[in-house]
């Protein structure tokens, strides 16, 4: 009896742990410098990177707050900032058709 119950809480620990990772550990963030391609975004907060965090992991850093923030697009100044602006920019839909080549 004991046994499976530890069985079933790990079974659902690692069901909510898969979620949280397809949820939000994977999600990609695109990251620009150009306040127009943000401009049709909705701004979700200021992130920072930690001032303990190496050159090279800055961005992870950022990229990861952007995620906790619910966010997939990161605005910085320049490269190197050690901190940006979050935003949740729409996708463009999937059914769009792309116009056809001239002549065809």
């Amino acid at each position: 009896m004991k046994r499976s119950m530890t069985m079933g809480l790990l079974a659902t620990a690692s069901l909510v742990l898969t979620a949280a990772c397809a949820q939000n550990g994977f999600q990609a963030v695109a990251v620009t410098k150009s306040a127009a391609t943000v401009a049709s975004c909705q701004a979700v907060g200021e992130v920072h990177a930690n001032d303990l965090t190496p050159d090279y992991d800055i961005q992870r850093d950022l990229t990861e707050a952007v995620r906790n923030r619910g966010g997939n697009t990161l605005l910085i100044t320049a490269d190197g900032a050690r901190s940006g602006t979050a935003y949740q920019c729409s996708m463009p839909e999937a059914t769009a058709q792309a116009k056809p080549a001239p002549g065809r």
